[in-house]
């Protein structure tokens, strides 16, 4: 049996357990192979691509940590290690890690025991420290060093084997290549089967007396006619076949039309069965029970909640799920073949959820598994022992597969799945497979009265997505959001969009939201680096982020006070807090149900979600009353804002366009200051940025966007658990 120690900390290589002080740490097995390989090869840079290749053979099996610096991170945590100051593993930006503490050897039948470093130096606070013989010296050290290496390596290829086998024995390989359902122009999103596989109903916003809007559409698998099944343009569809095949559920999004509606299958009159209101068009997921007595949704709720609610065929009335636990958002309801089951995900934070079942009659909800990222689709496999689940990272959306015990697992197909929407029906699989482009665009302010159709210019583009984009106080430098590189990370520009550099090197995580300080000097921003959505400072000449230690968990969507004392974030859904910029308490700073908030001065203004739309309240940063902006118009949930020292800019959809108001703070009125050539990207309120002088505003708009249905061959359990593809 192999044992090494560091520090106050010992590996059992046989058995796979990480000590601190004689006291067992835990480390999940993935982080224990990173820190296996580290240690076979310790002074050495071990390259990502060799780590990954280790933890994820053949990158076919990626569990819910989505990447390789979770898993890093994680070790870190165990270890009370930090990458800015590390004692054990360095970071070779861009390449590797590096293990760089000194080894020693332990006894087979030794009891593993510190090396008489104190626990409170390594981060290990509640292990004892037991007495131990003098430290060896650096040359013994050394000779250690070198001779724990040989029999290291053996041993830890023997574990890593071991781990690459378990993996391997996950998911196979075997499966029919994806190919496309619909290649139309346009946007082919939310498929559904027919009962029988041979039909998908979807919804497609390429036609030409559309603008853009959505419809209904039937297409056989093995046909290219699509017949139309709805009249009624919408901002977004999501449809759902019904178990006899007779009529289609659907919800719908539009102006004045809104709610659950029903429609025979090959199209006629339209029956509205229920009102409700939506705001992400991937939470608009129809599941019906399979006696076709049932439908499950999930819908905004009075506080602008998502809330799954049981609609009753016969009597259309109208239930609450019960989903308990710290859910903010409940959505994406799927009945199990059989009935007896029902998944759905509940998110905890901006790009933090889980997934759960539950027996709808009873049960309360069991914990299936936690993941990073935005969901965009779930559904039961046919055999009703796996949910699929299409989830979007930021780098690029993908398919995964989650077992019935909880195992999280990557396909090794479905690149690009973007949502909304994923369809299961025998042996094939339908889902969403694109890209969607998000640029930055300028408007000067000054030029509006006068050449208002002249006044928007593209200002920081690529073939991927620019987000949240953040003037510095000086005006010179723009900071924003991009996944340009393969992963969401935050970049800086000069103001007129030139020299784009990247800041952050996360390399996976959903990096975003950056704020400046007022000082220029540091960006506040949230990550999922850790596992969980936490806030980062970083200086701008010296970009290496720093984790804010808050109270609080799951933060996101900071924003700074005017003189940098405090840091505003909230939970993504419902409530909004401040704390130290250097860390510590955080406090709540209203009862309303907030996820935003903008600085002006020596107030935060911050959104607060009530029936039918969002209203703008104002509070003094130091705490004090809480009023709405009197005057202010009652914002949608995709209407983007932003507070300068005077009032608040926001926008105001119209149609395919948008326009762009202010409100003034003195006068307590809000008028138009220009039509915008496109609507902003609905980013939850979130988007714009004024220059400081006033003559500039940023804002987020959509490129050309193409979506695609794909088919794919399902494939099924082997005995042993191993994934086959169907004959």
């Amino acid at each position: 049996m192999q044992r090494v120690r560091f520090g106050a900390f010992a590996a059992d290589l046989a058995s796979r357990e990480l000590f601190c002080n004689g006291e067992r740490v835990r480390l999940p097995n993935q982080s224990f192979v990173v820190l296996a390989v580290l240690l076979s090869r310790a002074g050495q840079l071990v390259t990502r691509d060799e780590l990954r290749q280790q933890v994820w053979p053949d990158n076919r099996v990626v569990e819910f940590e989505q990447g390789l610096n979770a898993v890093v991170n994680r070790l870190r945590e165990a270890l009370g290690d930090s990458a800015e100051t590390p004692k054990y593993i360095e970071t070779l930006p861009r390449r590797g890690y590096r293990f760089i503490g000194l080894l020693e050897t332990v006894a087979p039948n030794a009891r593993i025991e510190s090396s008489g470093v104190a626990a409170s130096e390594t981060g290990c606070d509640n292990a004892a420290s037991p007495t131990v013989d003098p430290a060896p010296t650096r040359q013994s050290r050394r000779s250690l060093l070198m001779a724990s290496l040989v029999v290291l390596s053996a041993a830890i290829v023997g574990t890593a084997a071991l781990f690459i086998y378990r993996g391997r024995a996950a998911v196979g390989n075997e499966h029919a290549p994806p190919v496309p359902f619909t290649s139309l122009v346009g946007q082919e999103v939310a498929p559904s089967f027919s009962p029988d596989g041979s039909q998908i109903v979807f919804a497609w916003n390429g036609e030409a007396d559309h603008a853009n809007l959505f419809d209904l559409y039937i297409k056989g698998i093995d046909s290219e006619r699509a017949l139309r099944v709805t009249h009624h343009p919408a901002d977004a569809l999501s449809a759902a076949w019904a178990p006899d095949g007779a009529k289609i559920a659907f919800a719908r999004t539009a102006r004045g039309a809104s709610g659950i509606f029903m429609v025979p299958a090959p199209g006629g009159a339209e029956r509205r069965l229920v009102d409700a209101q939506f705001g992400d068009p991937a939470f608009m997921q129809l599941s019906w029970s399979p006696d076709a007595r049932q439908l499950a949704y999930a819908a905004l709720d009075g506080e602008g909640s998502y809330t799954i609610r049981l609609l009753q065929l016969d009597t259309l009335e109208s239930k609450p799920l019960r989903t308990g636990g710290d859910c903010r958002d409940a959505a994406l309801p799927t009945f199990s073949r059989d009935g007896r089951q029902l998944a759905f995900v509940c998110s905890s934070s901006v790009a933090v959820y889980s997934v759960y079942v539950t027996d709808p009659s009873s049960q309360p909800p069991r914990l299936l598994a936690s993941m990073l990222g935005n969901p965009r689709g779930l559904r039961w496999s046919f055999d009703g022992e796996r949910l699929l689940l299409v989830n979007e990272a930021g780098e690029g959306g993908a398919l995964w597969e989650i077992s019935s015990s909880g195992r999280v697992a990557r396909l090794p197909f479905g690149e690009d799945a973007m949502g909304p929407g994923i369809a299961v029906q025998g042996d094939r699989i339908a889902y969403v497979q694109g890209k969607e482009v998000v640029d930055i665009w300028r408007v000067d302010l000054s030029a509006a009265a006068t050449a208002p159709d002249k006044s928007g210019t593209r200002l920081i583009y690529s073939t991927r997505s620019q987000l949240m984009p953040q003037y510095s106080p000086d005006g010179s430098r723009i900071a924003f959001q991009s996944n340009r590189s393969g992963s969401p990370e935050i970049w800086l520009a000069d103001a007129d969009g030139s020299n784009a550099l990247r800041l952050t090197s996360f390399n996976g995580a959903l990096t975003g939201a950056p704020a400046w300080c007022s000082d220029g000097r540091r960006i506040a921003f949230d990550s999922r680096a850790s596992g969980t959505s936490a806030i980062y400072v970083m200086e701008i000449d010296k970009p290496v982020p720093h984790r804010v230690q808050a109270s609080r968990e799951n933060l996101a969507l900071p924003v700074w006070s005017e003189d940098c004392q405090w840091i505003f974030a909230s939970d993504g859904r419902r409530s909004l807090y401040r704390f130290p910029s250097n860390g510590g308490r955080a406090e709540s700073v209203t009862s309303q149900h907030s996820y935003y908030a903008s600085v002006s001065g020596a107030r935060v203004i911050f959104n607060a979600e009530e029936p039918g739309g969002v209203v703008l309240w104002s509070k003094p940063v130091a705490g004090g009353d809480e009023a709405p902006l009197p005057g202010m118009p009652l914002l949608t949930y995709s209407d983007s804002w932003t507070t300068t020292r005077d009032g608040v800019y926001f926008t105001r959809a119209v149609e395919e366009s948008a326009t762009l108001n202010f409100y003034d703070f003195a006068s307590q009125q809000a008028h138009q200051v220009m039509q915008l050539q496109q609507a902003p990207t609905a980013l939850g309120g979130l988007g714009l940025s004024v220059s400081p002088d006033g003559r500039s505003l940023l804002y987020t708009r959509s490129g050309a966007s193409q979506a695609d249905i794909m088919l794919v061959r399902a494939a099924r359990p082997k005995p042993g658990g191993r994934l086959q593809a169907d004959d």
